[in-house]
């Protein structure tokens, strides 16, 4: 006997219902399930903002209305710091960082850069590899068109390490452009 044969010219759509697995319609039913929660607590939420509105004594045209918040003058102190935060923020730190960068060379590792505006005088700790490095560096450094007066404050070789290496901290004055800083004021 021969089997009977059945052959489907048109092919099923893929959104047939033909073609719904067991898991796939789960998956449907979970989905509509928690679309109806959302959509009832989106519901109750706005209810309760409703009888909240309504129990507040609220008009719809006072809700609309933007609030106007009070106005407070600083005291002159609080004036006084915000102008000294503007100033130092104001302070032109790229042509010396530039120029310290031109002066660096590979015996000299330069460890911190603390400048004080007040003193106009910039401190710079580091090592460098021995004190003829240390010394270049400090000539170098009263080349710069930013920096003054620039002098090795104090130094101190390292005698623990084999390679005797020089710490050193240099001071000098910093030519800040003033009136630059002076229009970070106004």
């Amino acid at each position: 006997m021969s089997q009977r044969l059945h052959i489907d010219f048109v092919e099923t759509s893929a959104f047939s219902f033909k073609k719904i697995s067991l898991l796939g319609l789960a998956m449907l039913l979970t989905a509509i399930g928690c679309t109806l929660y959302w959509v009832q607590q989106y519901q109750l939420q706005q209810q309760t903002l409703s009888t909240l509105v309504s129990a507040s004594g609220m008009s719809p045209a006072l809700r609309n209305k933007p609030v106007e918040l009070p106005i407070e003058t600083a005291s002159e102190d609080e004036v006084l710091y915000a102008r000294d935060i503007v100033t130092q923020l104001s302070i032109p730190w790229n042509p010396l960082l530039t120029s310290l960068e031109q002066v660096s060379t590979q015996d000299i590792a330069l460890l911190s850069i603390a400048p004080n505006r007040k003193k106009q005088q910039v401190v710079l700790t580091g090592q460098a590899k021995n004190m003829a490095a240390t010394l270049q560096y400090v000539q170098a450094l009263a080349q710069l068109n930013t920096l003054a007066q620039v002098y090795l404050l104090k130094h101190q070789i390292d005698q623990s390490d084999p390679y005797k290496p020089v710490g050193f901290t240099i001071v000098a004055q910093w030519k800040l452009e003033l009136g630059k800083v002076a229009q970070g004021k106004s």
